[in-house]
C-alpha cells in the first residue's frame, strides 16, 4: 500500500452550508492499481483530489483526517515537504488545464522545469524529455513553434500539455481530474491509453475523477461513488456495478445503461 486516507473532510469556509464539500471519506491505492471516483457535479470529487496532495489553500479550507503517504501524513507536512512528494511521488492532472498553466511562460519551459525540479536533470536533458512526452500525447514540436504559449493553444492541447508533465515527472501515484473531458473522442482513446500503459508498464497508481461512469468502470479496479461529499459505496467496480447497493449508485447506473441504449439506436437509425 503506498497511499492510505482515512476519513478525510474538507470543509471551504467561504460556504454557508451545514455539509463539508467532503465528508469522511476512506479508501487505499496500492502500486499498479487504478481507482475510479465517480460522481455528479458538486459530489467532491476535484476537492477530494486537491487534499490528497496538499494543494488547498489553508486560509480557505479545513482539511481533517489523514493521507499517508509512504507512512507520511501529507495533511501535517509542510510546504516544503509536500513540495518534495509532488510530481516524482503524486502528481496531478488538473480539470482546468489553462487555468493551471502560467500564461507567460512556453508550454516547453514548464514541462522542462517540472522535469529539472523533480527529476533532477539538466536543462538539455530536460528539454528533450519534454518534446518527447509533449509529441506522445501529441503536441508536436511545430505546433509548440506556432504557438508556444498556453493562450496560443486551445483547451484541448493545453489539457494535452498539462498531462505531458505531469507524465514526464514519472510519478507513483497520479491523480488524473477529468482528464479528457476537452478532448475530442479519439484524443481521449489515446489519452486513456497512454494513462493505462504508463500503469501496466511502470507500475504507475492511477486516481481518475470523472463522472463519465462508462469510462471508469472501463478502467478501474476500485469505484468509489461520492454523493454530496460523502462516499456512499465503494469496492470492486464489477462488483458495485453489478450489484450496487445504495439507491443513488443505482440511479447513476441506470442512467448510464439508458444513455448507453439511447446512443446506440441513435447510430442505428442515422
Amino acid at each position: 500500500m503506498i497511499l492510505s486516507v482515512k476519513e478525510l473532510t474538507v470543509r471551504h469556509r467561504n460556504q454557508q452550508q451545514s455539509r463539508p464539500a467532503v465528508r469522511d471519506v476512506s479508501f487505499n491505492v496500492t502500486a499498479g492499481s487504478f481507482v475510479g471516483i465517480i460522481g455528479e457535479s458538486g459530489a467532491g470529487k476535484t476537492s477530494l483530489g486537491l487534499s490528497l496532495i496538499g494543494l488547498h489553500d489553508p486560509a480557505r479550507v479545513d482539511v481533517a483526517g489523514t493521507v499517508n503517504y509512504r507512512g507520511k501524513n501529507v495533511l501535517a507536512l509542510s510546504e516544503k515537504e509536500r513540495c518534495a512528494i509532488r510530481g516524482t511521488g503524486i502528481g496531478m492532472i488538473f480539470q482546468d488545464a489553462t487555468g493551471a498553466l502560467d500564461p507567460a511562460m512556453r508550454i516547453i519551459d514548464q514541462v522542462a522545469e517540472s522535469i529539472r525540479i523533480h527529476k533532477g536533470a539538466d536543462r538539455t536533458e530536460s528539454r528533450r524529455l519534454a518534446l518527447h512526452n509533449l509529441a506522445e500525447v501529441g503536441v508536436t514540436g511545430g505546433m509548440l513553434s506556432a504557438a508556444p504559449y498556453p493562450y496560443q493553444l486551445s483547451g484541448g492541447l493545453c489539457q494535452r500539455a498539462m498531462i505531458a508533465s505531469a507524465f514526464s515527472c514519472e510519478p507513483e501515484i497520479l491523480i488524473a481530474d477529468e482528464p479528457t473531458s476537452s478532448l475530442d473522442v479519439t484524443t481521449q482513446s489515446q489519452i486513456i491509453g497512454l494513462l493505462n500503459a504508463r500503469r501496466l508498464t511502470m507500475g504507475m497508481a492511477i486516481i481518475l475523477i470523472s463522472h463519465d461512469l462508462a469510462l471508469v468502470s472501463s478502467l478501474a479496479d476500485e469505484i468509489i461513488v461520492l454523493h454530496e461529499g460523502e462516499a456512499v459505496e465503494q469496492g470492486e467496480c464489477a462488483q458495485v456495478l453489478a450489484k450496487p447497493q445504495h439507491e443513488y449508485t443505482a440511479r447513476l447506473i441506470a442512467a448510464w445503461k439508458y444513455g448507453s441504449r439511447a446512443g446506440g439506436a441513435a447510430v442505428a437509425s442515422a
